[in-house]
């Protein structure tokens, strides 16, 4: 497959290495540039076909240019390794699919002598575990953050999943729909409440069932807690619930929408929490106890900075004052997100810098926050730092770019140009960029 983009009279051809997703909701697709795996910016949704990917929705100008990094593909591949700080360059480009693994664990001593005693059993583990084999992927929250030391696999099947990282929702959900929100509906759900911890995600969802099968199962599922219906609502005997008890809602995302698991009585009911008082992150269950203040305070910049929530962020600010100097200047992480939520702070993103010297994104960052201070010297090393550490870090050209274009230094701008080309010749911006240079240059040498 080919993907071809055609904007400001300039295109561009991807060869698309892989497809994620089962086609359920949506195709996206993935291609490879010198190594560093991007989204294409077009999706194929089964509900209307071919449109702009979700992740592209808000982007100013369409390019090949979102990079896929160890935190997507935690959810959406098998095991892959990346190296580099700034996890975006895969160790290898050969990424598997999601295999049994994932929800049963290791499964090699298994294969050679099947037992089940070296194979999980989701649905004989203690509540709680059983419940992360699946909040792994299927609970995203406002932000997902991992613990001190901690990596995306370093989760396996029968731990708890805030041992690993910690989920944060806010208190009240409000009308907006999250793609990945079934765990927070079925927190709601009088169903769940009242099975004593029985019904859980496999109760309905028979992972190597026929998907044929579905509604009848679910039925079945209904009535062994319903067995008498209502004759009010119900006149004729349903062949399913799930049209009526769960319809589906549309989601932030066009074209993505999700089956409603609040189990609602009466379908019309808004999708929205009883809390009141103002928007806060809540654990969703809370991490280790010497990680909590560390970790909330995270989320609360991360979410604050990146999805514009002022109040989130400015409870942030004030927690992060509780937390000792000796501790924040030893977690690269806490520095790092200090860093892009007060960008004018340099001391912060200095030592972020020098907290993870081979981090291109944190000499980006700190290259922002000089610019801001007025030191442009000082930000072209950062950003020319940032460029040699991860040719692929889009951004870092741009602002360099954009600091040239402030000082008139037209060579210096064509010559990042040429840069990026060098490493992309296919990008539309740069070419675009370039040749606006050339066309003022032509300009300027007329009569």
């Amino acid at each position: 497959m080919i993907h071809r983009l055609s904007e400001r009279g300039l295109t561009a051809e991807y060869t698309i290495n892989y497809q994620i997703g089962a086609g359920i909701l949506a195709h996206s697709y993935i291609t490879e540039v010198n190594g560093y795996l991007f989204e294409s910016p077009v999706t194929w949704f089964r509900s209307s076909g071919w449109d702009v990917s979700p992740g592209y929705a808000r982007a100013p100008a369409i390019d090949f240019d979102r990079p896929i990094t160890e935190t997507c593909l935690f959810c959406h591949a098998g095991a892959a390794k990346f190296s580099g700080t700034d996890g975006r360059r895969p160790v290898t480009t050969a990424l598997a699919s999601i295999t049994c693994d994932r929800c049963h664990g290791p499964s090699e001593d298994h294969v050679r002598h099947p037992s089940a005693s070296n194979i999980v059993n989701p649905k004989k583990l203690p509540a709680r575990a059983r419940d992360s084999v699946c909040e792994q992927c299927h609970l995203e929250g406002v932000v997902r953050v991992l613990n001190p030391k901690k990596h995306w696999g370093d989760f396996h099947p029968g731990q708890n999943f805030e041992q690993t990282a910690a989920v944060y929702v806010l208190n009240r959900s409000g009308h907006e729909v999250k793609a990945v929100s079934q765990f927070e509906q079925l927190a709601q759900s009088q169903c769940l409440s009242k099975s004593g911890g029985q019904l859980w995600c496999g109760t309905c969802h028979q992972s190597h069932g026929k998907p044929t099968a579905r509604n009848s199962q679910i039925r079945g599922i209904c009535q062994s807690c319903h067995a008498t219906l209502s004759k009010t609502v119900h006149s004729n005997t349903p062949q399913e619930c799930i049209s009526c008890h769960m319809p589906r809602l549309a989601t932030e995302y066009a074209h993505v929408a999700v089956t409603d698991h609040r189990i609602v009585r009466r379908p019309s009911r808004p999708l929205q929490s009883t809390e009141t008082g103002s928007v806060m992150l809540a654990s969703w269950v809370n991490p280790p106890k010497e990680f909590r203040q560390r970790d909330l305070t995270l989320a609360g910049l991360i979410a604050g900075t990146k999805q514009g929530m002022p109040s989130i962020l400015q409870d942030a600010l004030q927690r992060l004052e509780s937390i000792p100097e000796t501790q924040l200047s030893q977690d690269a992480t806490l520095l790092a997100a200090t860093c892009d939520a007060t960008p004018n702070r340099v001391n912060r993103c200095r030592q972020a810098a020098e907290k993870q010297p081979e981090s291109a994104d944190r000499a980006l960052a700190l290259g922002n926050a000089l610019a801001l201070s007025g030191d442009a010297s000082g930000a072209e090393r950062q950003f020319a730092n940032a460029i040699s550490l991860d040719p692929s870090l889009k951004r870092a050209y741009l602002e360099l770019w954009t600091l040239y274009d402030t000082q008139h230094k037209t060579r210096e701008m064509r010559e990042t140009a040429q840069r990026y080309l060098k490493w992309n010749p296919r990008n539309i911006l740069f070419r675009h960029l370039n040749a606006m240079i050339a066309a003022e240059s032509t300009k300027g040498d007329s009569p």
